[in-house]
């Protein structure tokens, strides 16, 4: 027994000692060394952390600091450019500026949005979407610029908005005609193009301020106090480093948070034992799971495509994972929408193409209409054969034009000679109650526009005013205006109530037309199809004064 216990305690010794062994001669070197690894790594990556964040910094900085610098000399060129001034006194300049200015947006890599405005805060020039809400804004903006300021440029900083690509720093300067402010350029610095400094940076945000700390540009919100100044300068566990650009008018800051880096540092030292003995069944359990839910994910898709193929798509299906295959599935729908939604406008253009080719040859051959022409006709044979040839000539050209279908488009030359026959053809008919005017530069003659655009409009502006005025005039006139042609048809017909006016505008901005008003739609609805929503119709009216409609379409040379 006393061998026994003596074996045993032997045994308990040895395991003991074993133990011991294991835990001074591998274990503890192990945990040594390992937090030696981990230390030294944490340490260099703490040290690269800092030289990136300085570098990129430095390369934030010099880009910043290069492009307002040219900014403001490409302004104070522009001031000293004795072309600028008269923007506000002719339209014959406005070409030339507009190209100039655009082509110094486009020389710099920080975009930016350009306005010449009045002094009323009216914009003469801009490359930015020009709406009211803009108006109205800028209206208000220039009421904090002071109009009799000097040839320095000013800078302001853009304060309510946050987002990733807004107007972060305006740029203003003075337009003098001789010691007179007559108006202001504007540069708008758009922070889109600050992105590549922080978004593939983890954990890293850029601030841009003025001297006094008032934030300029922020990529996150939380960074910056309710009175607008930075507030992580002094906090614990943030790396800044700052530098003045601009001759000390701004500065930027480079900012990194550092407290998940230090709680990595302790996690990762106890998760690494962890880890590496759950590392073989966690990976092996985790693949068999992977494999099994990517395998469903592609059995879903794959029916998909089959219901596509077979005309029995039901819609849109989520997957259960949110991964690259929720992606893809999501693309597949949004591209079976996309060709739903192309095959349905292709096949209303087609309608509204054959309701309008229908449309016009009921016009032509309207028994009112002949009926008239022919009756004026008959009795101009007998009074002055001579003007009643010409108008059976003009009768037969119309006629002849309108059912030559083998073009959808037609120069603008040709469209307007098919209107003056038509008026000449009603101006036969009312004489002195019917006057019109034509006014088409030359150089828009050969300019492609949908054929017969024009003769809703215009047939409608005699048949619903003549019967009401005593003296219609219709005036027509084309110009361009940048990349658009617009055609205006003016009237001095009775016009429309604003009641009435609200409801044609309203029926323009739908894809159904209940109403009786097929002329204007028709042309509205065809425009937007062939060209988009950008282009269209627009219709202005004073009851008992007269119409205007603006026909806006993309302008084409020649082809």
């Amino acid at each position: 027994m006393i061998i026994m216990i003596g074996n045993t305690t032997i045994n308990k010794l040895y395991r003991e000692k074993l133990s011991r062994s294991l835990l001074l001669f591998a274990i503890i070197p192990t945990i040594l060394v390992t937090g030696v690894f981990f230390q030294l790594f944490f340490m260099i990556i703490n040290e690269i952390s800092d030289r990136e964040l300085t570098s990129q910094n430095k390369e934030l900085s010099s880009f910043l600091s290069s492009e307002i610098t040219s900014y403001k000399k490409e302004i104070q060129a522009l001031q000293e450019d004795p072309r600028l001034s008269r923007v506000f006194q002719t339209d014959d300049v406005h070409n030339d500026i507009y190209k100039e200015l655009y082509q110094v947006v486009t020389d710099h890599q920080l975009k930016s949005n350009f306005y010449i405005v009045d002094v009323e805060g009216s914009i003469l020039l801009t490359n930015a979407y020009r709406d009211n809400t803009a108006q109205i804004y800028y209206d208000k903006y220039l009421t904090k610029v002071n109009k009799n300021q000097d040839k320095d440029i000013t800078f302001y900083n853009e304060k309510d908005n946050h987002a990733a690509d807004f107007t972060f720093l305006k740029m203003t300067a003075p337009i003098y005609d001789g010691n007179k402010v007559s108006g202001f350029i504007i540069f708008d610095l758009q922070s889109n193009q600050l992105r590549r400094f922080y978004e593939n940076m983890n954990y890293t945000d850029i601030v841009i301020t003025d001297p006094f700390g008032n934030q300029l540009f922020s990529s996150k919100r939380s960074l910056i106090l309710d009175n607008g100044k930075i507030g992580v300068l002094s906090k614990k566990g943030y790396h800044t480093v700052s530098s003045s650009i601009v001759k000390d008018e701004f500065i930027v800051h480079s900012i990194r948070y550092e407290g998940l880096l230090q709680k990595g540092f302790f996690f990762g030292f106890l998760g690494l034992f962890v880890i590496c003995g759950l590392m073989v069944i966690i990976t092996r359990l985790f693949a068999i799971s992977i494999a099994r839910k990517k395998t469903k994910s592609i059995d879903t898709l794959l029916s998909t495509i089959q219901d596509v193929n077979e005309g029995r798509y039901k819609g849109y299906h989520q997957l259960e994972e949110e991964d690259e295959f929720e992606t893809i599935n999501y693309y597949l729908h949004d591209m079976i929408l996309s060709k739903n939604l192309l095959l349905s406008e292709n096949k209303e253009i087609h309608i509204r193409k054959t309701e309008a080719e229908i449309k016009q040859l009921q016009m032509q051959f309207n028994p009112h209409f002949l009926f008239n022409t022919l009756e004026n006709i008959k009795f101009m044979i007998r009074m002055n054969p001579s003007s009643a040839e010409e108008l059976l000539l003009k009768l037969s050209s119309i006629l002849r034009y309108s059912i030559d279908n083998t073009d959808q488009d037609s120069p603008l030359k040709d469209d307007i000679k098919y209107i003056y026959d038509y008026l000449d053809i009603q101006k036969a008919r009312f004489e002195e109650r019917l006057n019109f005017s034509v006014e088409i530069p030359e150089e828009l003659g050969t300019t492609p526009i949908p054929k017969l655009i024009m003769q809703p409009l215009v047939e409608n502006a005699v048949k619903y005013g003549i019967d009401h005025v005593d003296h219609l005039l219709i005036k027509i006139k084309a110009s361009r205006i940048g990349d658009k042609l617009v055609i205006m048809i003016l009237d001095t017909g009775s016009g429309f109530s604003q009641s009435r006016l609200q409801e044609i505008r309203d029926l323009l901005h739908t894809t159904q037309n209940p109403s009786n008003h097929i002329g204007i739609y028709n042309v509205h609805r065809r425009i937007q199809l062939k060209y988009g929503r950008s282009y269209g119709v627009r219709v202005f009216s004073e009851e008992n004064k007269g119409s205007l409609l603006l026909i806006t379409i993309p302008y084409r040379k020649e082809e």
